[in-house]
């Protein structure tokens, strides 16, 4: 799923720790950085929301599961 990154969820994704990322997926393979149903992640880390320049959309993963 797919939605507008702006700058008002960029700073109440800091504000209030949201977790969405493959980081804190209980499917998230630490040591290789893959997902454990080997989905393509590239879109779904961290580092594509904190780079610049910042993303024009977050991916959110449908088989997210907090870790």
């Amino acid at each position: 799923m797919e939605v507008r990154f702006t700058p008002a969820f960029d700073a109440q994704r800091r504000e209030y720790s949201f977790c969405f990322t493959c980081e804190t997926c209980a499917h998230f393979d630490d040591g290789d950085g893959t997902c454990l149903h080997g989905f393509p992640n590239r879109l779904h880390l961290l580092a594509t929301y904190d780079s610049e320049p910042r993303p024009e959309a977050i991916v959110f993963c449908k088989d997210y599961d907090f870790a």
